[in-house]
């Protein structure tokens, strides 16, 4: 025990020595650490109060337009729903609860025009696949996902079948002109919503919830706005 202490006393009056008479050692270099340091807390600073909050999107003003839409059955179907809120949001809402907003925007837009709207769940409810299967002229089915890659982001538009694909592509072509998004296209895929019909229908994912961008800007309410602007627009042309 004896010799124990005597190595500890040891060390601390090698340690003091140290620190008392090898300043020229130490002191540059813990200047700057120092210095690193305040730098480094300085950039994090700055990010988090004003980069950060560049994730705001410009405001764009649009115009509504009016559209005559009279005789056209439009089924809307906000994905997932219920017990099923599907991808989650960065900013704690879902995206069950996004994309009913936006066909709840949409479902208004399309009824001032003259359109009869089929909504194939209402707001918090769960339906299944198969039960969101609705007779209509047009069959929309919103999402917004979310991939492990937070770097993804953007829009796409899906279809099933060749007598989709015209219509996917003139709500793809209408959102390419409102969304701040990239545009990842219009694409071939068997999704049960649009598969299971055999009239003109397309789903689409707004955007990507695992994406901070994406996640920022799909939740506000003036986006979603756009968003339905788009796809009425998208309609219309596809049908005039």
């Amino acid at each position: 025990m004896e010799r124990v202490k005597q190595l500890f006393g040891r060390a601390v009056r090698g340690i003091l020595n140290f620190l008392r008479y090898k300043k020229h050692i130490y002191l540059p270099p813990g200047f700057f650490l120092i210095l690193a340091g305040i730098v480094i807390g300085a950039a994090v600073f700055i990010y988090s109060k004003f980069i950060e909050e560049d994730y705001a999107p410009v405001e764009m003003e649009f115009e509504t337009t009016s559209y005559d839409l009279s005789g056209q059955t439009i089924v809307l179907d906000p994905g997932h729903g219920g017990k099923d809120p599907g991808a989650t949001s960065a900013s704690n809402i879902n995206e069950a609860q996004i994309v009913y907003n936006i066909a709840d925007k949409l479902r208004e837009r399309l009824e001032e025009s003259g359109a009869e709207v089929i909504l194939t769940r209402e707001e918090g409810e769960f339906v299944s696949l198969d039960g969101r299967k609705q007779d209509g002229d047009l069959f929309i089915s919103l999402h917004s996902d979310a991939m492990e890659d937070p770097a993804i982001t953007g829009f796409t538009t899906y279809y099933a079948y060749p007598n989709q694909k015209e219509f996917a592509e003139s709500l793809n072509a209408s959102l390419d002109e409102y969304s701040y998004f990239h545009n990842r296209g219009n694409r071939e895929y068997g999704y049960q919503v649009i598969w299971q019909l055999d009239y003109p229908a397309a789903l689409i994912e707004l955007g990507y919830l695992s994406n901070r961008f994406d996640d920022h800007t799909i939740t506000d309410p003036s986006y979603q706005d756009r968003m339905a602007e788009a796809i009425i627009e998208g309609i219309d042309n596809y049908l005039n």
